[in-house]
């Protein structure tokens, strides 16, 4: 999609990574659980949670804005609506999964 924007290739590579993150951390919340959905799982006190998820943001955050980290990785610089596109992308990936959960288990 970004190639068919216009972007090059290093905001490509970005644009797919932080896509992955998101949905990685998307299946941490989705797979707490087998029979509740990710937002009911968040009642349920677990600090390693959060310490996982706030690390993972943070790392991202730092390879996304720090100009030598995002050389090492050849990362371009991405915009706010590109964010919130990788953000989309890594919320539908896991989306699926959580309406499986719900609907596609035998009763």
């Amino acid at each position: 999609m970004a190639l068919a924007r216009g972007q090059g290739g290093d905001e490509a590579r970005t644009l797919a990574f932080v896509a992955l993150v998101v949905a990685n951390l998307g299946l941490i919340f989705a797979n707490r659980s087998w029979s509740h959905t990710a937002l009911t799982t968040l009642r349920n006190s677990n600090p390693a949670l959060w310490w996982v998820v706030g690390g993972a943001i943070a790392a991202l955050t730092l390879v996304l804005a720090v100009p030598g980290l995002r050389a090492l990785f050849h990362f371009g610089v991405l915009h706010p609506e590109d964010l919130l596109l990788c953000l989309a992308a890594g919320v539908a990936s896991v989306a699926w999964f959580e309406v499986f959960k719900r609907f596609g288990r035998p009763l």
